[in-house]
């Protein structure tokens, strides 16, 4: 068996039926996805729907989360869309790759504030952090940030050191979700409502999703 948690890239320099594998990428979850051959035709399948691909290896550098790249028809044919979450599983014996898409991922960030009043409707998150939430680097996004039953929208904002683990929200932000800066805050993103929930640390469990994996191990 081989398990691993990877994040979903549509790329259509890709041929047909074709699936390529980054799974080491320096914050990506531990997995050994690398058992899958290389070159190797494989069954994939979402619940009821299946498959032929061909699975390529390739090496990731500067990346911060494990990735597949897949073709249009591929992502079509399994709605997977570009910046989703999936969990793959693969079974040697049946030649058989299995995924489930994961909507939810978490992690701690570092809360520093943000002195430039022009940021209030903007909420800045190292690429990193960004990447280990599960959250989409695409132009102009926005999330609702909520803690408790206090929300709000925010533009998504990526700093130059594209590194960095903290994020920053501005003085009349941090009042308005009752947080403190210069500590650690749990944050939980669900892609699907686009909600990130900031919460104290010792609300969440671990650091980040782990899923089940018999031999655990370490974008371009």
């Amino acid at each position: 068996m081989a398990s691993g948690v990877v994040d979903i890239q549509v790329s259509k320099e890709l041929a047909e039926n074709t699936m390529v594998i980054i799974y080491n990428c320096e914050g990506g979850l531990p997995n050994d996805l690398h058992l899958i051959r290389d070159g190797y035709e494989v069954t994939l399948q979402r619940a009821d729907l299946e498959g032929k691909v061909r699975v390529v290896h390739e090496q990731g550098s500067d990346c911060s989360f494990n990735y597949i790249e897949v073709d249009p028809l591929t992502a079509r044919k399994f709605r997977m869309r570009h910046g989703s979450r999936f969990t793959l599983n693969y079974d040697p014996n049946v030649n058989r790759l299995r995924i489930r898409r994961i909507t939810t991922s978490q992690a701690h960030g570092f809360l520093v504030s943000e002195p430039r009043k022009h940021r209030d409707g903007s909420i800045i998150i190292g690429y990193t952090l960004l990447s280990w939430l599960g959250i989409p680097s695409t132009p102009n996004m926005v999330i609702t940030v909520a803690n408790g039953s206090i929300s709000k929208k925010l533009k998504v904002v990526i700093p130059e050191n594209e590194l960095e683990t903290d994020f920053r929200l501005t003085p009349i932000n941090m009042r308005r979700f009752g947080l403190r800066p210069g500590k650690k805050w749990g944050l939980v993103y669900n892609q699907l409502t686009q909600t990130m929930k900031v919460m104290p640390v010792a609300a969440t469990a671990s650091r980040r999703i782990r899923p089940r994996l018999t031999k655990p191990t370490r974008r371009r």
